[in-house]
């Protein structure tokens, strides 16, 4: 349950720095979220992430927050 957790919060804040830097559109910060609340496995985040992922692949802004997000997750371990 604790993996469940913490992969939801890095969903979510994911979603708030993509929406706080405008890459998201209107209503849909709320979409994701909901999505991520309505999540009760693993395998649903990971598919949560991928459509995510997809959806945001050519929009402008989002492989700087991508790398930010990424490169704070990764000093956490090091």
């Amino acid at each position: 349950m604790a993996q469940l957790s913490a992969y939801s919060e890095d969903l979510y804040e994911l979603v708030a720095a993509l929406d706080d830097r405008g890459v998201l559109r209107s209503g849909e910060r709320e979409a994701w979220e909901e999505g991520i609340d309505d999540a009760d496995e693993i395998s649903e985040l990971r598919t949560i992430e991928e459509a995510l992922h997809k959806a945001m692949l050519d929009r402008e802004g989002v492989n700087e927050v991508v790398s930010k997000h990424t490169a704070e997750r990764t000093q956490a371990f090091v």
